[in-house]
């Protein structure tokens, strides 16, 4: 089973464009090539993966006045306990 968690996805559960993969379970995979996000996905042994995303855009989320380190890995552990509590 594939859920998707983030504040982006909780009202419809949907993926929009725009929409950047920033974890999976509780693994970090902003900034990872695609094939590698992809695989992260597939080698979950957990019976339900979250998937966490963040809504904006690349810029926002990368560019010079983007989410810090700091911020993006307090959002994934917020969005997982919130997910987990759910």
């Amino acid at each position: 089973e594939k859920q998707l968690y983030g504040p982006p996805c909780e009202t419809d559960n949907t993926i929009k464009p725009g929409d950047q993969l920033v974890a999976v379970n509780d693994i970090k995979v902003s900034g990872e090539k695609f094939d590698d996000a992809l695989g992260t996905i597939v080698d979950t042994t957990t019976e339900s993966t979250k998937l966490v995303f963040f809504r904006g855009s690349e810029k926002q989320l990368y560019g010079p006045t983007g989410a810090s380190a700091a911020w993006l890995d307090e959002f994934i552990a917020k969005e997982s306990a919130d997910a987990t509590a759910k």
